[in-house]
C-alpha cells in the first residue's frame, strides 16, 4: 500500500520536512547571536569539522535557500549564511525565517509527495489529489477500510490477488461474466450486487443528478473518482453511501 496514500488522507507532512525545519531554524538562531555568547563562539570554533554543516547545507539547497559567502580573514574555511529567494533574508529576524522556512519546507514536501505518486499504477485515480489532508470521512469503520483501499485500488479482488487465490484466476466469480474482477468491475458493473447498486445511485443522481452522473459514467475513472471522494466536487452523502455499498457488497462476495 502507498504511504502517499496514507500521508495525503492523514495529512501528514513528511518525516523529512518535520526534520528539516528545526535544523534551519537553528541555523539562523545562531547566525544572529551575539558573538559573545558560548553557543556561537563553539559553532564557530567547530564549523570547519562540522557535520551538522553539511547536513544543513543540504537541506538548504532542497529547500531552494540559497547562501551567501562571507570570508573571513584568518580562517581556513569561507563561512556562510542563509538568504532567501533574490538575495533577502540577510535582515530578516528569526520569525521572518522561520515563516520563510516553513513556507518553503511545505512547498518541497508537496512537491516530493506528488513525485513519489508518479508511476504508481495503484495510486492512478489518488494522483488527482492536489493537497495533503486530512478527510473527514474516514472513522474506523469497516466501510472505511475498505473505502481506502478503492481509493489506492488496492481492493482483494481477483485481478489483483490472483496469484494467491484458489482458482488462480483473475476473472469474476461472482457473476460469471467472463470479464476480470477489477475495482471497477465490482462498484459498476457486477450483477450480483445490482440491488446494492441501485440504492448508491439513487443517492448519486440526487446528489449531481441523472445527466451529469452519465457524463461522468462514460469516463470510467472520473466516475470512480466522484465515488470515492477524489474528485474536485467531493459530495459527503455520496461518499457515505459509496462506503455502505461496499460494506454490502463485500460482505455479499465473501
Amino acid at each position: 500500500m502507498a504511504v502517499e496514500a496514507i500521508t495525503g488522507d492523514l495529512g501528514w507532512s513528511l518525516f523529512s520536512e518535520r526534520m528539516v525545519k528545526p535544523l534551519l531554524n537553528y541555523r539562523v538562531r545562531i547566525e544572529r547571536m551575539e558573538n559573545k555568547r558560548w553557543v556561537k563562539q563553539i559553532f564557530e570554533w567547530n564549523r570547519s569539522e562540522s557535520l551538522r554543516e553539511k547536513i544543513c547545507w543540504g537541506h538548504a539547497r532542497k529547500l531552494k535557500i540559497q547562501k551567501t559567502v562571507c570570508v573571513r580573514i584568518g580562517r581556513t574555511m569561507d563561512d556562510w549564511l542563509l538568504r532567501g529567494h533574490g538575495g533577502k533574508g540577510m535582515e530578516w529576524d528569526c520569525n521572518k525565517w522561520k515563516k520563510e522556512i516553513e513556507k518553503q519546507t511545505k512547498k518541497y514536501g508537496l512537491n516530493k509527495w506528488k513525485h513519489n505518486m508518479n508511476g504508481t499504477t495503484t495510486l492512478i485515480w489518488y494522483i488527482s489529489k492536489t493537497v495533503p489532508r486530512f478527510e473527514m470521512f474516514y472513522n474506523t469503520s469497516f466501510g472505511s477500510q475498505l473505502l481506502f483501499a478503492v481509493r489506492c485500488k488496492v481492493l482483494s479482488v481477483n485481478r489483483r490477488i490472483w496469484r494467491w487465490n484458489e482458482g488462480n484466476t483473475r476473472l469474476c466469480l461472482q457473476c460469471n461474466s467472463g470479464v476480470e474482477e477489477t475495482v471497477e468491475h465490482l462498484v459498476l458493473e457486477c450483477s450480483k450486487y445490482e440491488h446494492e447498486r441501485e440504492s448508491l445511485m439513487d443517492e448519486v443522481h440526487e446528489q449531481c443528478g441523472e445527466n451529469k452522473w452519465n457524463a461522468r459514467y462514460v469516463e470510467e475513472e472520473s466516475g470512480m473518482r466522484y465515488l470515492v471522494g477524489l474528485d474536485e466536487e467531493c459530495n459527503m452523502t455520496v461518499v457515505d453511501a459509496m462506503k455502505d455499498f461496499l460494506v454490502y457488497a463485500w460482505n455479499k462476495r465473501q
